[in-house]
């Protein structure tokens, strides 16, 4: 999987996504290209500053030295990429060579669908991603989420904290509204 810029921030989304890639429910591709857009956009944005996002880009490269997709791959590519965005095709290009199979993006209209599925990349948004990968590992990800809020010592979020920043429009509504069902039908079968 290979996650556009605008899919990793906000913070929790794109902590819960290399969680779940630590864990080995997926494996998440990078590339300096991305880091350097990251680094760029986020503080940009008003989300976080600079430092903050240049130690989280240390953390992704620390913990998923493997997962780099190193600009020589794809570089050839990223010309005859599909789309009205040159930003956008560096992303498309990478993730085609690193063999991804799903390409995150709150932007689908810059990365043509169907085009790209022709190149054996599906086009989909975060929330769409993350609900499937419940539909697969509930469990896990229910574990994920767990440790996310334990870990979280800084923001200090409870289930309902974290949950309410997850399902706001701009990161998986539908995977806390999925997970919040779930979490309600375990508790009514213990009860039982």
């Amino acid at each position: 999987m290979f996650a556009d810029t605008n899919t990793l921030y906000p913070f929790y989304i794109c902590d819960l996504l290399l969680r779940c890639s630590e864990e080995g429910l997926f494996e998440v591709l990078w590339t300096e290209d991305l880091l350097a857009e990251l680094i760029e956009v986020i503080p940009r944005s008003g989300h976080k500053k600079t430092q903050a996002v240049q130690n989280m880009c240390a953390a992704i490269r620390n913990a998923f030295p493997n997962n780099e997709i190193p600009r020589s791959k794809y570089q050839d590519l990223i010309d005859q990429m599909p789309g009205n965005d040159p930003d956008d095709w560096l992303h498309s290009a990478a993730a085609i060579a690193g063999a991804a199979k799903i390409l995150l993006t709150r932007d689908t209209s810059g990365f043509p669908e169907k085009t790209l599925a022709r190149l054996g990349l599906r086009v989909t948004n975060v929330d769409q991603f993350l609900c499937e990968q419940f539909d697969i590992f509930p469990d896990d990800l229910i574990r994920i989420l767990d440790e996310q809020i334990k870990d979280l010592t800084r923001s200090r979020p409870t289930q309902s904290t974290l949950f309410d920043h997850l399902s706001r429009p701009t990161s998986a509504p539908k995977f806390v509204g999925r997970v919040r069902r779930y979490l309600g039908l375990v508790a009514q079968n213990h009860q039982i």
